[in-house]
């Protein structure tokens, strides 16, 4: 029997824990520095609400302190303001390491809202506190930009693990936030390490989370499920209004309010007079007594509208915060408020809505879930677990990250709209249906659009074909060449770039290829086009001559190009009429 390399038989694995001993200092790392912004930030909340409950006066000065924090962001903040929305379009394109001044503003801004009054969460702090510490990170360990997108997922884990003390839920976070229907499992390892480390260090300073326990758990049954599903609908179409509001409260305070301080100013003012009008400040801060109190008395049955009114006009005047907290106050009070039609316990229903709302507002069905099971566990996990996917199902491509991207849509209706961020897909639907195709002149391009200035140059290679390294550390994590030229590309100046995946072809002396499954085959070819100017062409191909020795190149000026398009779309129009006349006469032969 011929023996078998050891390289054979174990390479794979060896390279798979290299690279995983690679990432546990980063990922440790990230994971102590979140955890202990995240216990920091839990103990000035604790102090600051119960400090504004002792002086209820300080609510009267929740203005000024918004006009503060609007002034900080204005002179020192500009860049970071955009908060979790930067985080996540930093995960999607990478382009520059975070300000470490968006720890501190946003951690003092966050403060400030609790202390005077306003309505808001913390997981949107824990998030930027995380990922913008750990992209700190970027420099020292010299991070190509691959690495510094699984470094700022595992900032995002690990400050959401901290702050509610979930783990697993927390990791899971971190790889499902960015895109509906798309989990980036290449940052699974690093998210989990990031995670427990972080939740950890937490517990280590002494920071304790609330304890939530569900009273009355059921058999699962026929009803039960019933019952989930439609209390799912029910906590995704409000996940879906509460995102929808928030974003139209702060489009309305831009447009009437140009300058941006005074926008939290006005804010501050609404809710200040909302909470001395109603006589009662359940509806700002965290909320968490009412929460605890979901799970163990019947509430008052609008209970979750008031906290939705009040953090949609909080969070939408540009107050710091989160959105995560309040969303569990208005799915705990709404799941007990269904316990009056519903058959179900309603301290399980609180349960239900607290993971819920929250699945449909943030498009994060799997993470709820595992939420549900940590704090609740696995019998009310179980009910949470349908109550969540219908709710994600249900709250549309809508959410609370307006840079969260439609990886897979939920509906095939609306499958274009895939690849698109959440804020692109709200501005298509609102905007008028215009009718581009008229615009396409007899060579396939937009008016106003040619090209005849541009050149062509597609480069040919395998799905598998890998960057050549040229140090030790590349050598560990190497990097998709396909990946490495488009960000090459976008160095030098290339004015469009576009890297193709086919179902099937073959390469020049190589087997034919099909894709027939849901995991692409390794040598399935690609084809990478640049367009641009001849001259930034010219200069990306000597750039890069030593990764392309074994890459196949087309160069086409633009009047080549131009030509090609007319013979490929007289091509595809002969290709209709053949398949129209096809079809025509097999109708008559039915007939």
């Amino acid at each position: 029997m011929p023996e078998i390399p050891f390289r054979k038989v174990w390479g794979e694995q060896f390279r798979l824990l290299i690279d995983l001993v690679r990432w546990i200092p980063p990922a440790a790392l990230a994971g102590v520095m979140g955890g202990t912004a995240s216990a920091f930030l839990l103990v000035s909340l604790v102090w600051a609400t119960d400090f504004r409950e002792k002086h209820i006066w300080m609510i009267l000065f929740l203005a000024p302190a918004g006009l503060l924090v609007g002034y900080l962001y204005k002179y020192f903040g500009s860049t970071v303001e955009a908060g979790n929305n930067m985080i996540l379009e930093e995960v999607h394109d990478p382009r520059a390491v975070i300000p470490i001044r968006m720890t501190p503003l946003i951690l003092l801004g966050t403060i400030l809202t609790h202390l005077f009054g306003g309505s808001a969460g913390r997981e949107g702090t824990a998030i930027q506190t995380g990922a913008s510490l750990a992209d700190q990170l970027t420099r020292p360990f010299r991070m190509i930009d691959s690495d510094r997108r699984i470094l700022l997922m595992a900032g995002i884990s690990a400050g959401f693990a901290s702050v509610f003390g979930t783990p697993l839920a927390g990791a899971v976070f971190g790889i499902e936030v960015l895109a509906i229907g798309k989990l980036s499992y290449d940052a699974i390892g690093p998210c989990f390490i990031a995670a427990f480390i972080g939740d950890l260090v937490t517990k280590a300073w002494g920071v304790h989370h609330t304890i939530y326990h569900v009273t009355n758990v059921p058999q699962l049954n026929i009803i039960g499920i019933l019952s989930s599903m439609v209390a799912g609908m029910a906590f995704g179409l409000v996940g879906m209004a509460f995102a929808k509001a928030t974003h139209a409260v702060s489009h309305l305070a831009r447009k009437y309010i140009a300058s941006a301080p005074f926008r939290p100013f006005v804010g501050g003012l609404i809710v200040t007079a909302a909470v001395f009008g109603l006589g009662t400040t359940k509806y700002i801060g965290l909320g968490i007594p009412t929460i605890v109190a979901a799970f163990n008395s019947k509430l008052p049955v609008y209970d979750f509208a008031g906290k939705f009114a009040f953090t949609a006009v909080t969070l939408g005047a540009s107050f710091k915060g989160g959105e995560v907290t309040p969303l569990f106050f208005i799915g705990s009070t709404l799941g007990n408020a269904l316990s009056h039609i519903l058959p179900l316990p309603s301290s399980l229903l609180a349960a239900m809505g607290f993971v819920a709302v929250f699945a449909g507002a943030a498009n994060t069905p799997i993470s709820s879930t595992l939420m549900a099971m940590e704090l609740f566990g696995p019998e009310a996990g179980a009910y949470a677990g349908i109550a969540c996917v219908v709710s994600y199902l249900f709250s549309g491509h809508a959410g609370i990250y307006h840079a969260q991207r439609v990886g897979r849509s939920k509906h095939l209706d609306h499958s274009a709209e895939e690849g698109m961020s959440l804020a692109l897909v709200a501005k298509m639907r609102e905007g008028p249906d215009d009718d581009l195709l008229a615009e396409i002149d007899n060579f396939g391009f937009m008016e106003g659009s040619r090209m005849d200035h541009l050149s062509v140059l597609r480069l040919y290679f395998s799905a598998s074909e890998m960057r050549r390294a040229d140090s030790w550390w590349k050598k560990l994590a190497p990097q998709s060449l396909g990946a490495y030229l488009l960000r090459q590309a976008k160095d030098h100046g290339i004015e469009q770039a576009l890297l193709h995946r086919v179902i099937g072809g073959y390469l020049k002396n190589q087997d034919l290829v099909m894709d027939t499954s849901d995991m692409p085959p390794a040598r399935l070819p690609q084809c990478l086009e640049l367009v641009g100017e001849e001259e930034d062409l010219q200069s990306f191909l000597k750039h890069n001559r030593d990764h392309l020795k074994t890459v196949r190149t087309v160069f086409l000026r633009g009047e080549e190009a131009k030509y090609e398009a007319e013979i490929e779309k007289e091509e595809l129009e002969a290709a209709l009429e053949i398949e129209h006349s096809e079809s025509f006469m097999k109708k008559g032969d039915d007939d």
